[in-house]
């Protein structure tokens, strides 16, 4: 993970130096390992490295090839090989050639197109001097953020939104429809739209060309949803994703310092790490030390998984690092959180996830790899729809039954709800979609938000997902849209900024691109085979994970954790909210509603789930979030470098 930027004056005037390094500080905690920078023709582009892989050792960046391009690149390539094979013997690479080396000469190659040729977690940014033009391109999936603002003539990209925002010429105002949809939910369309109204994404999967006459913006690359992979077997499907999982696995750990994986002894996290030291115990000369990090909950307690480490502590002989948690909190460093994500999004157990990735640094690793999404892309209901088409109601009313089996702790009647709720959506016409939004809508809206801020949400309620024009499975269709919604893309530039300060890359196996399209392409009901959740994935991991953990009948519940940082943080919640909020000034939040909700939470938030404690996670952070980026500071002007240790050095000049 390193820190990209560039600005262009499309107009031909000579870029500022002095501004170019002003906005490189911006993004110094991506980039520990120092800061290059290269300035011509009115565009300069700087990078703030961080070396990860073996082959970064000898990285330098921004890259310029000898016929012109210069490039800036954040990322892992995972077909190095098979880039090789086509870019040889015309580029005179090394095997040891760092992964910036292996783009450029592929742009060298294949031009424009280049980024159809690239796979893995990646953005970039190269400009062609002869060609007068600068391309931008994100990865598949979108775990890399890349950002961008026209300012007039000029023309400015990075890493992260602080860094565009401390451009003189770009302006900060909200962009009250995405900020609708973060509190209220919404369709998810526009993946290129940021909490910012003058500040937008690279959606995932897309290039954007940009010239002196203008922008265009392209996707080159989607899941083929038309595609049917079919076995004779539930073996053989068993068989295959597990070749597709391992190597999803161990693209993610090619790294020169150890690797640590997120590990609760849930079946997910516990999958990516048995599958990860046995890849190393087999290649130990090509792999890093795998070391499991977990937190340690209270014994006895909702979250206490402490059984299923030892499991895997007795079968594989090693043992697995614990952290204790931390008293919750949700006021403790959430300005931080708020200013490092750039979104009003907070972590109520945000103290523990920094002592997490500062244990990880201290164990030596640069990446974490999490079980994030497996929940999402492994056990999706949509499947009984295509059971329902053909039909096969027997089967349905089969798994709607065996799945409290599996999920022992969740209500059986949240699988029938879903179910039913898809149905309904199946059978209704599509023009009608948008009033069941907003009727299921109702019931569950924060009541301090304001008529006219939700009238933001109801104006795109009709807006749907643009979903490829082909016919396929509900399942698929499903998994696509989990991967494709504008929430996910929100969802995966946060994971991505708020480890960045403390110098780690996230990295999320069950994400793999390839991994997905085989998901897509496989009858849904085999993943959840005879209605046991996750069933491709226990049998696939047989002989791999502990038995008790492929048996797993109950997830880790972190809700009492949640409620109780609000609960040790109300009064101070409950005063900021009071303090002039923004929000009510800014016209998103009903003042007397607010004041007369606050009277009553304290007494809601002891339940059994945490609805109420994240309803004021979404306004606090919403509140923070304005006074951070919209609020002016006294002097008239932003600071947009973060002050204190997090703020790293740099090293470096125009070149």
């Amino acid at each position: 993970m390193s820190g990209i930027l560039g600005i262009w004056n499309r107009d031909g005037r000579p870029v500022e130096e002095s501004l170019v390094g002003a906005l490189a500080l911006t993004l110094a905690h991506r980039g520990p390992d120092g800061c290059g920078f290269w300035a011509q023709d009115g565009m300069g582009l700087a990078c703030q490295l961080l070396r990860v892989t073996p082959e970064s050792s000898t990285e330098v960046q921004p890259l310029a090839h000898r016929s012109g391009p210069v490039l800036v690149f954040d990322g892992r390539l995972d077909n190095r090989e098979e880039l090789f094979a086509f870019l040889r013997p015309g580029a005179d690479l090394p095997d040891d050639a760092p992964d910036p080396a292996l783009v450029l000469a592929a742009y060298e190659r294949f031009g424009e197109r280049f980024p159809e040729r690239l796979a893995g977690d990646f953005a970039l940014g190269l400009f062609d001097p002869q060609r007068r033009q600068l391309l931008l391109a994100r990865d598949a999936i979108g775990i890399r953020p890349l950002h961008y603002a026209r300012a007039g003539s000029t023309f400015v990209f990075a890493s992260e939104i602080k860094t565009i925002l401390a451009h003189p010429q770009v302006a900060t105002e909200p962009n009250d429809d995405i900020l609708a949809e973060c509190l209220l939910g919404g369709p998810g369309d526009a993946p290129e739209l940021t909490c910012f109204k003058h500040v937008f994404s690279v959606p995932p999967a897309h290039a954007a060309f940009v010239s002196p006459q203008g922008m265009t913006v392209r996707r080159y690359w989607d899941f083929d949803l038309t595609k049917r992979i079919r076995y004779p077997s539930f073996d053989d499907y068993a068989g295959a994703f597990r070749d597709h999982f391992e190597r999803a696995v161990r693209r993610r750990i090619r790294s020169a310092a150890p690797v640590v994986v997120s590990l609760s002894g849930g079946l997910d996290s516990s999958s990516i790490f048995c599958v990860a030291e046995q890849s190393g115990r087999t290649a130990p000369s090509r792999r890093p030390a795998i070391r499991g990090l977990s937190y340690l909950s209270p014994e006895g307690s909702p979250s206490d998984e402490q059984e299923f480490l030892v499991a895997i502590e007795r079968d594989y002989r090693i043992a697995i690092d614990r952290m204790p948690l931390d008293r919750p909190s949700l006021l403790g460093g959430a300005r931080e959180e708020i200013w490092h994500s750039e979104a009003p999004f907070l972590d109520g157990q945000w103290s523990d996830s920094v002592r997490f990735f500062r244990t990880a640094r201290r164990l030596g690793a640069r990446t974490i790899l999490t079980g994030h999404w497996a929940d999402q892309v492994l056990f999706d209901q949509a499947y009984l729809l295509d059971l329902f088409r053909r039909p096969a109601w027997g089967d349905i009313y089969r798994h709607l039954n065996a799945y409290p089996f599996w999920m022992s702790d969740t209500d059986p009647g949240c699988f029938r709800n879903q179910f039913l709720r898809d149905l309904v959506k199946y059978l209704v016409p599509g023009r009608l979609h948008p009033l069941l939004r907003r009727l299921r809508r109702r019931s569950g809206d924060q009541r301090w938000l304001t008529p006219s801020f939700r009238h933001r949400l109801r104006q795109r309620a009709g807006n749907d997902l643009r979903m490829p024009p082909v016919p396929a499975s509900a399942h698929a269709r499903s998994l696509y849209r989990q991967i494709r919604t504008s929430h996910q893309t929100l969802c995966m530039e946060w994971q991505n900024k708020i480890a960045a300060p403390y110098g780690i890359e996230p990295a999320f196996p069950f994400l793999d691109r390839d991994l997905l399209s085989f998901l897509m392409s496989i009858p849904g009901e085999v993943q959840t085979k005879d209605g046991v959740p996750k069933a491709l994935l226990r049998e696939a991991m047989r002989g791999i994970l502990p038995d008790e953990i492929v048996r797993r009948r109950w997830k880790a519940d972190f809700s009492h954790l949640v409620n109780q940082s609000l609960a040790n943080d109300y009064e101070g919640t409950s005063s900021l909210l009071q303090d002039s909020p923004l929000a009510v000034s800014m016209g998103y939040i009903d003042w007397d509603v607010l004041r007369e909700e606050l009277g009553t939470l304290k007494s809601l938030i002891d339940g059994p789930t945490c609805e109420y404690t994240w309803g004021v996670m979404d306004l606090l952070g919403l509140e923070l979030w304005l006074r951070l980026f919209m609020q002016k500071p006294q002097s008239g002007t932003r600071e947009f470098a973060l002050p204190g240790p997090l703020a790293a050095s740099t090293s470096g000049g125009i070149r």
